[in-house]
């Protein structure tokens, strides 16, 4: 957890220092990435970062429960409204909509694919926690409305297939990001409905 005095920091020194924060850990890695790179970029002190954070891994655990916050609270879903007929192209909607954004911040894709510090550390942040456990029950609403209008299969146990669609959603954003060149809108775009497309082909009966 942050300290509280970054708490009381103006808004745009806060998102300064987590957009820092980000980059530094979407283009290094957890481990590679540098404590004092992130402050540099941000224009502030060794010295003064520790009125803010404990240590590297509090840094990056602060940025994750922000950009993850931030992508949570702009999907507009509300699965009480799909039907047979628009339920696959309302996820794949929804994905246009999550990597249209990713397009002017790649670098938010790149910090929730890191691995972060280790698994004792990320299991012991209860806000973290509470965090996947809303995208975990957001996705479970959402199979199991299509399982209820048929257009999802119901062969599988449900744990089983929530974990099948998340390795392969895992798995296709870390092959995006991982790309050697930049992403343009267009490609990203592309991307969108080729993942939809790809869940949509795996998922239906």
């Amino acid at each position: 957890m942050p300290r509280p005095r970054f708490d009381k920091l103006p808004p745009e020194k806060r998102e300064r220092i987590l957009e820092a924060a980000a980059r530094e850990f979407a283009t290094c890695g957890y481990a590679q990435a540098s404590l004092n790179h992130i402050l540099e970029t941000a224009g502030i002190s060794k010295g003064a970062a520790y009125y803010y954070f404990d240590d590297k891994a509090d840094v990056y655990l602060t940025a994750v429960r922000h950009y993850g916050h931030t992508v949570l609270a702009a999907i507009d879903l509300d699965v009480s409204t799909l039907t047979a007929a628009n339920f696959w192209t309302a996820v794949a909607d929804l994905y246009h909509q999550q990597f249209a954004a990713f397009a002017d911040r790649p670098w938010v894709l790149g910090l929730l694919k890191t691995s972060g510090p280790n698994a004792d550390a990320l299991a012991a942040d209860e806000q973290l926690a509470a965090l996947m456990q809303e995208v975990g029950q957001m996705m479970a609403a959402l199979l199991q409305q299509g399982q209820a209008l048929g257009v999802v299969r119901a062969d599988l146990p449900d744990e089983l297939l929530a974990a099948v669609v998340t390795a392969v959603d895992d798995a296709h954003d870390r092959w995006l990001f991982g790309r050697a060149t930049a992403l343009t809108a267009a490609e990203l775009q592309s991307a969108a409905a080729q993942i939809s497309d790809l869940l949509r082909r795996l998922l239906t009966p």
